[in-house]
């Protein structure tokens, strides 16, 4: 007999932060921590090892810290997941076994999950077996691995409870989605009647291009700092130094430049001969803010994803309870 499950969860590990999107008793939670992860260690501190345990996960009989416990404990200055081939690692594995530790301490068991899982456009043919493999050690869940652009489609399309939206149609309407993540800028096209067009789908460089752009020009001030902080930066425009907060808007703005001249050269090439007959183009990821106003510029019917630092793991969501749905449609005719 196959097995029915009952709950949905969208999981997103994304190589700034990991986001989880799943409901309890109705109400929805939105999990979130940074994507580090470290071998663990012994803590002196008593009440330091208490709030370490929490974040300590197993991975083939080693432990290790995940999310602020790592960043912080581990002297983490970034993220853990710097390269395309992260999804099969022990790091990953950890971020990936202690989001669902955090799900479990809501009272859900992902074992009774449809979980939807993300990778990038460009890696998603070639990592979908990795990252199933991977999901398969931590949840007997059901597990979907899809294009993470899709997601933020997903949610405008897919009311709350995976209904289709009253205010957008699937089956009329035309969309582009820039999802401007750490690592990799997404985009694809969906024309009216959800149909995906593979030449309209790539990738190009995330956020990290203009943390790293802001490193290095800081760097020439003799003003060193990591990857999180340098991130962080992008949006805030100040850092702390020695006490004070620094002003670094205009280091911050010209790196910023780097980011948002990529993102509109990839986007044009792959969007550009469809984009003016499309209903819209979303924006959303974390970066979205930082290349928004330069998109609208460029095409006005340019949307910011509503709550756009979540778009993706909320889309996710969503579409796994179409798929608990269809499931139980597909049980009950049978």
């Amino acid at each position: 007999m196959n097995k029915s499950f009952h709950d949905a969860i969208g999981f997103d590990v994304g190589h700034s932060t990991t986001k989880i999107s799943c409901l309890v008793d109705g109400v929805k939670h939105d999990i979130i921590f940074p994507s580090v992860a470290t071998p663990a260690f012994t803590i002196s501190d008593e009440n330091e090892q208490r709030r370490a345990a929490e974040e300590t996960v197993d991975v083939d009989g080693k432990p290790y810290f995940f999310g602020k416990t790592a960043l912080i404990q581990g002297g983490m200055s970034g993220s853990t997941g710097l390269s395309e081939n992260w999804t099969d690692t022990p790091e990953y594995e950890a971020l990936m076994r202690g989001g669902f530790a955090k799900v479990r301490a809501l009272g859900i068991d992902p074992d009774n999950c449809v979980i939807v899982m993300g990778l990038p456009t460009n890696l998603h043919s070639r990592q979908k077996a990795v990252l199933k493999s991977v999901a398969a050690k931590c949840t007997k869940g059901r597990v979907l691995v899809v294009p993470q652009s899709l997601s933020p489609y997903h949610g405008m399309m897919l009311d709350e409870s995976g209904n289709p939206s009253m205010q957008n149609s699937m089956e009329t309407e035309s969309w582009a989605v820039v999802e401007l993540g750490y690592w990799s800028t997404d985009i694809m096209l969906m024309q009216a009647g959800g149909i995906w067009v593979e030449k309209a789908a790539g990738s190009s460089r995330g956020v990290a291009l203009a943390a790293d752009a802001l490193m290095r020009a800081l760097g020439e001030k003799n003003v060193t700092v990591g990857l999180n902080e340098a991130e962080q930066a992008l949006q805030t425009k100040t850092i702390k130094n020695f006490g004070k907060n620094l002003d670094v808007s205009k280091e911050a703005e010209i790196a910023i430049g780097t980011i948002v001249a990529d993102v509109l050269d990839m986007s044009t090439k792959l969007i550009e001969p469809h984009v003016r007959k499309l209903d819209g183009v979303i924006i959303a990821g974390g970066g979205a803010p930082l290349v928004f106003e330069a998109i609208k510029a460029k095409w006005p019917h340019a949307i910011l994803a509503e709550n756009h630092r979540f778009a993706v793991a909320e889309g996710m969501r969503r579409y796994a309870l179409v798929t608990l749905r269809l499931d139980a449609m597909s049980s009950f005719s049978r």
